[in-house]
């Protein structure tokens, strides 16, 4: 896939997203962590909640009060602690809900 480029200065464009393998910057994770405390529902949509520390956020959202949901085609790790799991792909599951 070639890498889309800026108009204006030719640049590369890059999403502001963490590719696998990528380290997370620390300033993002403290405020993920800090808005996942203050949230009252926290939805996990296709993650396996197994890269670490990101996959922590949705713990941090739970034991600051939060409801859990996660949507995922497989088990994850902190489906034990959510109040809402759907086994299913995003796109399906959301398909349904939008649909009631």
């Amino acid at each position: 896939m070639k890498a889309p480029y800026c108009d204006d200065c030719s640049g590369i464009l890059k999403p502001d997203t963490i590719s696998f393998g990528q380290a997370m910057p620390e300033d993002k994770m403290a405020q993920a962590i800090t808005h996942a405390c203050e949230c009252d529902l926290c939805i996990v949509l296709g993650s396996s909640l197994v890269v670490y520390p990101a996959a922590s956020v949705p713990a941090h959202a739970v034991e600051g009060g939060s409801k859990l949901m996660i949507i995922n085609r497989d088990e994850t790790p902190l489906d034990p602690m959510a109040d809402v799991v759907v086994h299913e792909s995003v796109s399906k599951a959301l398909g349904e809900m939008v649909g009631l």
